[in-house]
């Protein structure tokens, strides 16, 4: 297991104690600072007073669903979130990414995996690559050094992976990025083939960029090989 020497917060929502306390101990080992609470109107309460840094959430609470402390999170703050349920239908995980989580691990799981998902994430929300400072297609412009993004001049608020997502796709403006590539590039060696992670966020994404997500111009699907941001198309 890699192990980081962090300062970030970690908050744990998670109603088991045996789990809370054993994914506490699980990513303070691994250098960060996690506390875990069993409530989603307690995290709720945590998340707006700008505690946490990462948010590791569990869907089934005994006061609200997760799924309901995710939509209250994403209404008013993109903090990175993964969720750890033991729902592990595909539906359910769709559900999840739909709704604004950045990642999705299903119990019972590796610890190795998890502090593996934790560390990527927070990459996503550090990472900047040199030496750009801005990219523009069209009428599409990524603030680099800012982390900001807009379209026709409005200010766009995407989540890590959205971002990390648009960033990999206008600096290969273009070209035709394959499914694997872009998981690679943006979650890890680990998310090989995991395709719906992917399709998901592209659809969030395509919902915030495109006027008509039905029919993009921006992120083109190529048919069974992955996506592709044109620099020619209106």
């Amino acid at each position: 297991m890699t192990s980081v020497r962090d300062n970030r917060h970690i908050l744990i929502v998670e109603d088991d104690e045996d789990t809370a306390e054993f994914v506490c101990e699980l990513l303070n080992g691994a250098g960060y600072e996690a506390a875990a609470v069993d409530r989603g109107t307690v995290a709720l309460d945590h998340i707006i007073s700008g505690f946490p840094d990462l948010v590791v959430l569990d869907l089934n609470l005994p006061d609200i669903h997760g799924l309901d402390v995710l939509k209250q999170l994403r209404s008013q703050s993109f903090l990175p979130l993964i969720v750890l349920s033991g729902f592990n239908r595909e539906r359910d995980k769709v559900s999840a990414l739909e709704a604004g989580a950045d990642d999705y691990v299903s119990k019972p799981f590796s610890p190795d995996e998890l502090v593996a998902r934790v560390h990527a994430l927070l990459r996503r929300v550090d990472w900047t690559p040199q030496p750009e400072t801005k990219l523009v297609v069209r009428q599409l412009e990524l603030d680099i050094s800012r982390r900001q993004v807009s379209i026709r001049g409005q200010r766009l608020l995407l989540t890590p992976t959205e971002y990390g997502l648009l960033l990999t796709l206008m600096r290969s403006a273009g070209h035709l990025i394959t499914h694997d590539e872009l998981l690679k590039s943006v979650w890890g060696d680990t998310y090989e083939g995991d395709y719906s992670v992917l399709r998901v966020n592209i659809s969030r994404l395509r919902q915030k960029v495109e006027q008509n997500p039905r029919h993009p111009v921006y992120i083109v699907t190529v048919p069974g090989q992955g996506y592709r941001m044109p620099f020619d198309r209106a």
